[in-house]
């Protein structure tokens, strides 16, 4: 069997720098003696998540109950009203929002004044949330959630609107979508489309269109809750190849060691030293 890897897998520059933060977030509780929190999981890698609780990282979704200290907020933002929650009972926060979703969220707080807004996302994803949640002066920006192409019809025709994507999301989905936002266009609906899918998740997904054409079969790494690496397999299931979504090593079988040639590419949120443990189990005799 030969073994193929993607030109273009592993950590995203948001989520270094997320995982960068939430080690000097430690490091610096450990020194002033104080607890240190996650809202929520920092990254969508369940094996990364339990790596910070062993240092002491307790992940948690509200300030009610817990001593104040440190809270790094999560890589895909929060809604501000949480943000002024833990402000307001005494926690020092630590932003881990990753820059091009920090972005998003200061424009969709710009343009609430002058449009109606849509996002596009899966429902209750943590971006999504944050996106729903953003609030100017003290009020939150009304949005219009949109998951699948059908929910456009449902959208008023007598209101403009501002459209944000949210960046892990599926971009032929995305593509479907949007094809039926411009129909509105056309119909002289006012749509600004502000954002695109994110950049990195953009080359994941071609470097695994590349992968297929290669391979035979390919073993999709990364977190379950992953959306990005969830949307990296679907994608692949539709270009008609074998797959499979693992977190780790373990769930390596000897399926997939039959097939002659097989690739391998992995989310933004899986950490290399993973993704050379998968590597190494399927080399093994």
């Amino acid at each position: 069997m030969e073994l193929i890897l993607s030109d273009t897998m592993g950590y995203c520059g948001g989520v270094s720098r997320a995982i960068s933060l939430v080690e000097r977030a430690i490091i610096e509780a450990r020194d002033k003696k104080l607890p240190v929190y996650s809202l929520g999981k920092v990254i969508h890698n369940e094996q990364v998540c339990m790596s910070f609780a062993d240092q002491g990282l307790k992940t948690i979704f509200s300030p009610d109950g817990h001593e104040p200290g440190l809270v790094v907020l999560r890589a895909h933002g929060v809604p501000d009203k949480l943000r002024q929650d833990f402000n307001r009972a005494g926690f020092t926060l630590i932003d881990a929002t990753c820059p091009v979703v920090a972005r998003n969220l200061h424009l969709i707080g710009k343009k609430c004044l002058e449009y109606s807004l849509i996002v596009i996302g899966h429902e209750n994803h943590p971006e999504t949330l944050a996106m729903q949640g953003v609030e100017v002066d003290g009020k939150i920006c009304q949005t219009h959630l949109i998951s699948i192409p059908e929910q456009v019809a449902h959208l008023p025709l007598d209101q403009a609107y501002a459209v944000f994507v949210q960046t892990t999301f599926d971009r032929i989905l995305w593509n479907d979508i949007r094809e039926q936002l411009q129909m509105l266009q056309k119909k002289g609906v006012e749509i600004v489309f502000m954002n695109e899918v994110c950049p990195s998740s953009v080359d994941r997904r071609e470097a695994a269109i590349r992968l297929c054409k290669k391979c035979d079969a390919i073993v999709v790494i990364g977190g379950k809750e992953s959306a990005n690496t969830k949307a990296l397999y679907a994608l692949i299931l539709q270009q008609g190849k074998k797959a499979w979504h693992i977190e780790t090593e373990d769930e390596v079988t000897e399926e997939m060691k039959q097939y002659d040639i097989l690739g391998i590419t992995a989310g933004a949120s899986t950490p290399h030293s993973i993704i050379e443990s998968v590597q190494a189990k399927l080399q093994e005799e």
